[in-house]
């Protein structure tokens, strides 16, 4: 008897990937060799036609998948007398530049080298601040010159070039996409929370974000696969909560979204498909893709309704945390808010004759707080927090003692928004601290070289550097909210090679005041991770 030999197929072939992408991709990231279940999970949902909604964990590989599942897709071509003429297939809308240059990042190195030359046809990117392209005028004039297969933009940016002229939306092929990708949705679209106040909604309406206006006006001329008729319980479907996860609403406060849901916005309708059409695929990705969200697409606007039996078959909401309930009992005990790999630390730092001290933040139960049983038993009378513009040195001398005692060899600081990035650097450097400003488009250090990244914590969303151990947020406006938390403690333990997460280190420094160790202990709480105890060892 004659035997044949089979071959085991390519695990990413599997998914639906062509085969030179996945060749090509195990000879530019040999250590890739399997997907992860992030990936299993995204990557064929995306290449099938329906619309999708996302929420994983960060760094488990959330946009790599976004971009191979784009270049997977045919390239789009108009007929001509003479030839074919390229279009634009996919729109990916990133909240920061840092997010858009990583795509571009991935694309060179997925990007044959005898094809380098042909980049601009496969994939570019529009920013605000591109040092190449600063003016919207070059942008727009190499995208009318070479229309690339993916689009990668800011919403800024992208809403800048639709207000430029009559002819902005067929340059970027607004009536001709394939697929729409909202890539950090929740941070896009800045929704307010579940039960907002007047002026939160007032200011939503009345001022709505750039992603949510570039959104509107897209949604405007294209129909999606499953939008229709707004379904006013989306969002609030009861789900078995695990770990603190979605839970359904009282009725009283459903009635209350409901009526919310009911009153006309200013948001248009979705578009009604037409026999001929081809609709436009939207992807929605997030560690936060939250009951909000999806209130806000099923309900708000019905741009995009799952978890009908109408929608069945042309949208489908993937949730890898297990928050919902939506997750094998294998996995059930991984499910929460962040990667149980990562580890939290909270030092508040105390200043006692010019010399920096500081302590644990207690988050055990305190009989005397009868409001919050978690909040830490401090001192009302702390002393207060600096400007929120001034750069505050005690904290930053904390950060150098703290980055010394750890041995920590790559690291992340994140500083408030409104702090000088130059000034920092300065006054860490001159501690010793052998830090860098993370550049956009700028090479990553080598794993031999010892660094501390520098960056302002409003721009680390979905922000991709290899080998870090810890992330430090100094002071409270680098923490921000529960939400925010979430993402940038996800910039460690981040999914690299085909094998479990790395361990990782979130390490917060605050100023002794009692306001915002009450807050940071809420957030804690919120997020439902468990603080430890660090005492930094003398080097």
């Amino acid at each position: 008897m004659r035997t044949i030999k089979t071959h085991a197929k390519d695990p990413f072939e599997s998914l639906g990937l062509p085969s030179n992408l996945c060749q090509q991709l195990h000879a530019a990231l040999p250590h890739i060799t399997t997907p992860t279940p992030v990936q299993a999970a995204l990557i064929p949902a995306m290449l099938s036609p329906r619309d999708v909604i996302l929420r994983a964990h960060t760094g488990s590989g959330k946009s790599f998948a976004v971009l191979l599942s784009l270049l997977a897709r045919p390239r789009l071509l108009f007929k001509d007398r003479s030839d074919a003429t390229p279009g634009i297939s996919a729109l990916v809308l990133v909240p920061s530049n840092e997010l858009a240059y990583q795509y571009m990042r991935w694309a060179r190195e997925l990007m044959p080298a005898e094809l380098g030359a042909h980049m601009d046809a496969v994939i570019q990117c529009m920013v605000r601040g591109d040092a190449a392209l600063s003016s919207i005028e070059a942008q727009s004039e190499r995208l009318r010159r070479t229309p690339p297969h993916i689009l990668v933009g800011t919403p800024a940016r992208i809403e800048e070039c639709l207000a430029s002229g009559p002819q902005s939306a067929h340059l970027l092929g607004v009536y001709t996409w394939r697929t729409l990708v909202l890539d950090e949705a929740d941070a896009l679209l800045r929704l307010p929370g579940r039960f907002p106040s007047a002026k939160q909604r007032w200011k939503h309406l009345v001022h709505p974000s750039p992603g949510l206006h570039v959104l509107d006006t897209i949604m405007r001329a294209r129909a999606t696969y499953s939008g229709g008729e707004r379904i006013l319980s989306a969002g609030l479907e009861r789900h078995a909560p695990l770990h603190g996860g979605d839970k359904r609403p009282p009725e009283p406060i459903r009635r209350t979204q409901y009526r919310g849901a009911e009153k006309t916005t200013e948001l248009a309708r979705p578009m009604e498909r037409t026999k001929d059409d081809v609709p436009l695929q939207l992807v929605c990705t997030s560690a936060t893709a939250n009951a909000v969200l999806r209130h806000f697409f099923g309900a708000r606007t019905g741009w995009l309704r799952t978890n009908t039996r109408e929608t069945r078959h042309t949208a489908q909401w993937i949730d890898m945390t297990g928050m919902s309930g939506r997750i094998s009992a294998v996995d059930a005990p991984k499910a929460g808010v962040m990667p149980r790999e990562i580890s939290h630390v909270c030092l508040v730092v105390h200043d006692v004759h010019g010399v920096p001290q500081w302590s644990d933040l207690d988050t055990a139960p305190n009989k005397e707080h009868r409001h919050d049983a978690r909040m830490p038993d401090v001192a009302s009378d702390a002393t207060p927090l600096l400007p929120e513009h001034a750069v505050d040195t005690l904290l930053l001398e904390s950060l150098a003692y703290v980055y010394a005692s750890e041995g920590v060899r790559h690291g992340l600081a994140l500083i408030p928004a409104r702090w000088s990035v130059r000034r920092v650097h300065d006054e860490l450097a001159s501690l010793g601290v052998p830090v860098r400003i993370v550049t956009p488009g700028e090479a990553p250090a080598s794993p031999d070289e010892e660094v501390l990244y520098l960056l302002q914590s409003t721009s680390a969303r979905g922000l991709d550097l290899p080998g870090l151990s810890h992330v430090f947020l100094v002071g409270i406006h680098a923490v921000q909210d529960a939400i925010h938390y979430t993402h940038v403690a996800g910039r460690v333990a981040r999914i690299h090679a085909s094998g479990p997460r790395p361990p990782g280190q979130v390490v917060t420094l605050l100023r002794a005041h009692a306001p915002s160790e009450h807050k940071m202990a809420r957030m804690y709480a919120r997020v439902g991770v468990e603080v430890r105890a660090m005492k930094p060892r003398t080097p």
